[in-house]
């Protein structure tokens, strides 16, 4: 049943068996940024998430359902990283000399410096979607079985802090969800964690709370440049047609993008133009506090998932063959190297 679920939430996730309106084909212009393949990884199971803190150390993480695996740049090659073996990995970040992986069936893997990746308990069986290092001693993980799997809904919110995790009581919100999908923050009081249902919650420092999102679309992932007067945070999702969140001093402008296959990973450039991956190979740019989206060309037609960019203009787009059974065939796209 874990395993039918899983591969249901996957195919969610791709947009799978959904009308996703008109099909633009990854060659539809204009063409200013042109993705193409990184290294071949066909046969390293799909790619969930792409992140790295500077241009010799980019992370992509993902695999197949029983078989996680982990690539890294080191600002000449990508090649695989020894890890703890276990099932899909499904999300990356790292602050200061950590870095932190989370995967399905509660899986959390950390790296300290240079050493080696080591399992960290977490309690939690469901599988973790999301996570996000605030420093190098606290983050923030999601999840949740985000297709019905005969139990009621359990959406996940932990949290790392004295060196453990420990499951964090949700707020109060105004629908059942079963998911949370991705985490972000600007800083230790700033964290959104957006989920299924058009589910947006935020941590001020002493309490999560919702916030209105103005869609019950999915809502897929978060990224922003910092929040307040003058910050710039955005949410990707949707399942037909992709859905763009923006924030604003009154709450959230929430649009559906018609034309643009589901969004699923986003990453934010210093001058506020979000790069969006998608289904159906799409890679999008949106200008800065706008909705007007530009397309680009990618070596694919698979389901891309995760983004991500540094300042030297280096961008990597991750994804594959989530839209069908496992055994899964892997994307890793590049432009700007």
């Amino acid at each position: 049943m874990r395993r039918l679920a899983l591969l249901l939430t996957l195919a969610t996730f791709a947009g799978f068996g959904c009308d996703d309106g008109d099909d633009p084909a990854p060659d539809m212009g204009p063409a200013e940024e042109t993705f193409g393949v990184a290294f071949d990884a066909t046969d390293e199971g799909a790619f969930l998430s792409v992140w790295g803190p500077r241009e010799d150390e980019i992370w992509a993480v993902g695999g197949q359902p029983d078989a996680g695996v982990v690539w890294r740049f080191d600002g000449a090659d990508w090649s695989a990283v020894t890890h703890p073996a276990g099932p899909l990995l499904n999300w990356v970040h790292g602050a200061g000399d950590v870095r932190w992986i989370v995967g399905n069936e509660g899986r959390a893997l950390r790296r300290v410096g240079e050493g080696d990746f080591e399992v960290v308990d977490t309690g939690i069986d469901a599988p973790l979607w999301g996570v996000f290092a605030v420093s190098a001693d606290e983050a923030w993980a999601v999840g949740g079985e985000a297709v019905d799997d005969g139990n009621p809904p359990d959406p996940v919110l932990a949290r790392y802090q004295n060196g453990a995790w420990s499951r964090v009581d949700l707020p109060a919100v105004d629908r059942d969800f079963r998911a949370l999908f991705k985490v972000w923050g600007s800083g230790p009081n700033d964290v959104y964690a957006v989920g299924s249902k058009g589910v947006i919650l935020h941590w001020d420092g002493a309490a999560w709370a919702q916030q209105g999102s103005g869609t019950g679309e999915d809502l897929i992932s978060v990224f922003g440049l910092g929040s307040g007067v003058g910050g710039e945070v955005a949410i990707v999702g949707g399942r037909g047609n992709g859905v763009l969140a923006r924030k604003t001093a009154d709450g959230w402008d929430t649009q559906v993008l018609a034309g643009n296959p589901g969004f699923n990973g986003i990453w934010m450039a210093a001058d506020g133009t979000a790069w969006i991956a998608g289904n159906r190979g799409s890679v999008v740019s949106v200008a800065p506090g706008t909705f007007e989206v530009t397309r680009h060309r990618s070596d694919t037609r698979e389901v891309l998932h995760g983004m991500w960019g540094l300042a030297n203009g280096h961008r990597v787009a991750v994804g594959g063959s989530l839209d069908t059974a496992p055994p899964y065939i892997g994307v890793v796209l590049e432009t700007g190297r």
